[in-house]
């Protein structure tokens, strides 16, 4: 906790959205730190988001305060043709997070190899400093996460396509292991309606992984908040041998507005023994009080937070209802649901607040006791 707080304090001195200058090729704004000299540009950036929740637990109100992530990112690009990014984190499950080259031989392709995330989930994929409640969904608890592996991607006006082989990643992220099998995912997206008005996107994914016997996966639902007790976990799936998963989304947007909404189906193969079924869903809307409008992103086919004006003072409200079902008639891991609603004020480009409040539900699981509780969580984020 020392470290991250130390790391705290430099991230906030950094995080100075004011000193934004150039001066022979070096620039200091709502981006972070950039040099560029010729077709080489180096940027250094990072991301901070401290929490503090209470929630309850039986009869009791237990309140946690921590660093969610403190996290330092540097990116370097070449032209239009090579980039490279290295993320580190230094919060709870601290260590690498993107590390990768990605080379672009024309237009709207790229190949990438390293540690990133693996393209199947849309939530997954999106940026938690674009997130309008302070967790990702209980859906997530299916996704990959990050790989280490290769990829290819590619993308046109309406239309993305992306595949790659992905193994285990480097280090274990908050809820999720890194040992996720090895295998090939592919996804693909389409966008009939883009553009500064709004979009309206469709989206579809597939993954196949194998498991070496000896490291059996497993599956973790954390709360609303990351700091309140895991909702679900399944325990190591011994004999575990296969993994397939199916993802579906939907995301509109119009105006102020967002819509959006993602199933997530997964089995996991077993030798001797019974297939295990898992299934996930969520349903959230997001509505800019003060009127901006929400982005959307042509290359890898997500939706996008927001666009905050420089002078910031946005207010954005949301809600979302996700379940995540681990109940199977061969292994009993339950079932879990989340009502959140939350408020986040966006100070500036750089700065915002977020306050949620989470209704918890459990039941069916041989591991948790069935279960329903409240959670509240506040976040001061910096992010550049």
């Amino acid at each position: 906790f020392r470290r991250s707080t130390m790391l705290a304090a430099t991230l906030s001195a950094l995080m100075v959205p004011t000193l934004a200058h150039a001066d022979d090729g070096v620039e200091a704004g709502s981006g972070g730190l950039s040099v560029k000299t010729g077709d080489l540009e180096l940027n250094l950036g990072g991301r901070l988001h401290l929490d503090a929740t209470v929630f309850d637990i039986g009869f009791d109100t237990v309140t946690e305060t921590d660093v969610r992530r403190a996290r330092v990112e540097f990116s370097a690009k070449y032209g239009d043709v090579v980039q490279v990014r290295v993320d580190r984190e230094f919060a709870q499950a601290d260590g690498w997070r993107n590390l990768w080259v990605g080379i672009s031989p024309a237009e709207g392709f790229e190949v990438r190899g390293g540690n990133q995330i693996v393209p199947f989930s849309m939530e997954d994929m999106g940026s938690s400093n674009m997130m309008a409640l302070a967790e990702r969904s209980l859906a997530n608890t299916l996704s990959p996460a990050f790989g280490l592996g290769g990829m290819a991607r590619y993308h046109s006006k309406n239309f993305t396509i992306a595949g790659g082989y992905f193994t285990d990643a480097l280090d274990d992220e908050v809820g999720q292991s890194r040992v996720r099998g090895d295998g090939f995912t592919v996804r693909t997206t389409f966008a009939p309606a883009t553009g500064r008005k709004g979009y309206l996107h469709f989206g579809a994914a597939y993954e196949n992984r194998s498991y070496d016997v000896t490291e059996p996966p497993r599956f973790t639902a954390i709360s609303a908040s990351s700091l309140a007790p895991s909702l679900l976990r399944t325990g190591a799936l011994n004999g575990a041998t296969g993994f397939d998963a199916y993802n579906a989304e939907f995301a509109y947007a119009r105006g102020s507005v967002q819509v959006q909404a993602q199933y997530i189906g997964a089995t996991v193969s077993r030798a001797g023994l019974t297939d295990l079924n898992y299934a996930g869903w969520y349903a959230q809307s997001s509505l800019m009080v003060t009127g901006e409008k929400y982005g959307y992103s042509r290359s890898t086919g997500t939706p996008l937070g927001p666009r905050i004006g420089k002078k910031g003072g946005a207010i954005e409200l949301a809600g979302r209802y996700s379940e995540l079902d681990l109940d199977d008639d061969s292994l009993d891991s339950g079932r879990a649901s989340i009502a959140n609603i939350g408020a986040t004020w966006y100070m500036n480009q750089n700065i915002r607040v977020l306050a949620n409040y989470a209704r918890t539900e459990t039941d069916g699981s041989l591991l948790v006791p069935d279960t329903s509780g409240n959670l509240g969580v506040v976040r001061f984020q910096v992010a550049f």
